[in-house]
């Protein structure tokens, strides 16, 4: 979550939730597969939506998370502080219960997953960024023009 920034607008927080799920879907689905994957995010995201209604907008697939209705109502003005400790909570609980049921040998690589992602989301950003002007941060040779 750290790794995403505290500027990013909401609907780049779900995208990057999605991304990040996605690396760990993909990740753990290599040794677990589809449907014991679906079971275990449909518990989890069960008591995600029990203690932060917002997540009820997001659904799973056979190939990870959709969060197009999380992400429309995070664009229409649903707040950070809503949406941080929710997505918080789903990926925690999520890697909790793997390492759980595979006594962690996942966990090392669903975190390296994770890590990579969220790289990945922080270069994308910064290339967002350099393309606004005034986000860019000006170097030697811009602030000379």
């Amino acid at each position: 979550m750290a790794r995403v920034g505290g500027d990013v607008q909401p609907s780049q927080l779900v995208q990057s939730f999605q991304d990040g799920f996605g690396a760990l879907w993909l990740r753990a689905h290599q040794t677990l597969g589809d449907v014991t994957l679906t079971a275990i995010f449909d518990r989890v995201l069960h008591y995600a939506v029990e203690r932060f209604p917002i997540m009820s907008s997001v659904r799973v697939e056979t190939k990870g998370l959709r969060c197009d209705e999380l992400r429309e109502k995070a664009a229409a003005g649903v707040p950070l502080a809503d949406l941080r400790p929710a997505i918080h909570f789903v990926l925690v609980e999520f890697l909790t219960v793997l390492g759980n049921l595979t006594a962690d040998i996942l966990t090392p690589s669903l975190h390296a997953a994770l890590c990579e992602a969220a790289g990945r989301q922080g270069i994308d950003q910064r290339q967002s960024q350099a393309k606004r002007p005034e986000l860019a941060l000006k170097t030697g040779e811009d602030a000379k023009r």
